[in-house]
């Protein structure tokens, strides 16, 4: 492992740990928040949240370990990568069955999507398929941003201030609800890749802080992306007016070019 990737990966492992503890502490102290902000009915025992949410930040523990002792780091990274996996499979039967509504997809993405690709390479780092899949970083990148321009000439257009009239935006979302959610998952899949061809492209630079410094700000970007993308996919056509202009204003200002 080259002492690039390892910086990377102890910065990685560190900022899902920090995520963790913040996570679980609010899920622990605060087990009516997440249901409230997202419009769900109150839960009839939030005692269990709340533990979920200690759960969550063991979790933690295990990042921060992993970020200080690479060389042990393994079995912590799979444990961590399963639950990031299987997350998102109860998520989806439990939307399936009506339980959840799909804006509470963000949850999804900042608990466990974003960390698919870190810890994967992580895990096979030394291997073939690691070097195989940092190697195709750039034609990931250039292929998935060019899926999303289509997307939004396409699949996403009508639903945008490209059409002056709200009520037709609305009436486009709400007719094609499948179209619309697929686009900004292209959207969000751009967004990553991006950030994994900045890192890429990092291992070849010399100034290694200042690789440091603008992947920090890359990655800062692309969680105010994800955040802006995961509203406009999960909440429209509801409450347009509100969640419309905040998420396309987040986007313009602060998030990923």
């Amino acid at each position: 492992m080259s002492p690039y990737r390892a910086r990377l990966y102890r910065l990685i492992f560190a900022a899902a740990a920090l995520y963790n503890v913040a996570f679980g502490a609010w899920a622990a102290v605060f087990p009516q928040s997440f249901f409230a902000r997202f419009e769900l009915r109150p839960p009839l025992y939030p005692a269990i949240w709340a533990c979920l949410g200690m759960v969550v930040g063991v979790y933690g523990l295990g990042y921060a370990y992993a970020a200080r002792h690479l060389d042990r780091a393994a079995p912590f990274i799979a444990i961590g990568l399963l639950g990031k996996l299987l997350g998102p499979m109860g998520w989806v039967l439990t939307v399936a069955g009506g339980e959840w509504p799909v804006r509470t997809v963000t949850l999804i993405l900042f608990n466990d999507v974003i960390w698919w690709l870190p810890f994967s390479l992580f895990l096979l780092e030394g291997g073939r398929g690691a070097a195989a899949i940092r190697a195709s970083a750039p034609y990931v990148c250039a292929a998935t941003n060019f899926a999303a321009i289509l997307a939004m000439g396409t699949m996403l257009r009508q639903g945008t201030e490209v059409v002056p009239a709200v009520p037709d935006r609305v009436g486009y979302i709400s007719g094609h609800p499948v179209l619309w959610r697929a686009g900004w998952a292209v959207w969000i899949a751009a967004a990553i890749s991006l950030v994994a061809f900045y890192a890429w492209w990092g291992s070849y630079l010399r100034r290694s802080r200042w690789v440091g410094a603008a992947l920090a700000v890359a990655a800062a970007a692309l969680a105010c992306d994800l955040f802006a993308e995961s509203l406009l996919l999960g909440w429209l056509p509801s409450d347009y007016d509100r969640i419309a202009p905040f998420s396309s204003l987040e986007k313009t200002a602060v998030a990923t070019p």
